[in-house]
């Protein structure tokens, strides 16, 4: 038998695990609108994704297709049509991997460094502007609890 004082802070922390998840999802909209726009910036064709796709070769690259896959948990198909798009647009060089020539790895183009740091100058400000009167201490506090949330995935 459970006492009532053990089970309600279980179900006070369910109900703030409910809004944190909530907090989430507004930022991840948050995140999609704004990729979605520099992304159309870029090229009309290119998607949000196609953006969250050459982020991940600027920053793990050189990287394979099969790796965007797996660390995007997205099908290859789609990674190779967004791969196919960067190629297109000039955003990506490839080069084969000297443990297996059949296996291209993906590398920023000078072009998409250009792109990509004049995209994050926008990212960066648009987020100065919304943490415009945090203190020093509550943006550590996030940064310190962001951390933390990312490293458990990990665990």
């Amino acid at each position: 038998m459970h006492d009532a004082s053990e089970t309600a802070p279980n179900a006070a922390n369910h109900d703030g695990i409910s809004d944190i998840i909530a907090e989430f999802s507004e930022v991840f909209a948050f995140a999609r609108t704004r990729w979605a726009r520099y992304a159309e910036e870029v090229d009309p064709d290119l998607k949000g994704v196609g953006i969250m796709v050459l982020q991940l070769i600027l920053r793990k690259g050189p990287i394979s297709a099969t790796g965007i896959s797996q660390l995007l948990d997205m099908d290859k198909a789609m990674v190779s049509r967004q791969i196919a798009k960067l190629r297109e647009l000039e955003l990506v060089d490839t080069r084969a991997a000297a443990e297996d020539r059949r296996v291209l790895l993906l590398t920023p183009s000078a072009k998409a460094e250009d792109l990509l740091g004049a995209i994050r100058r926008k990212w960066a400000h648009a987020y100065h502007e919304r943490f415009a009167d945090w203190s020093s201490d509550e943006l550590e506090q996030l940064r310190a609890s962001l951390h933390r949330f990312n490293a458990s995935a990990a665990e």
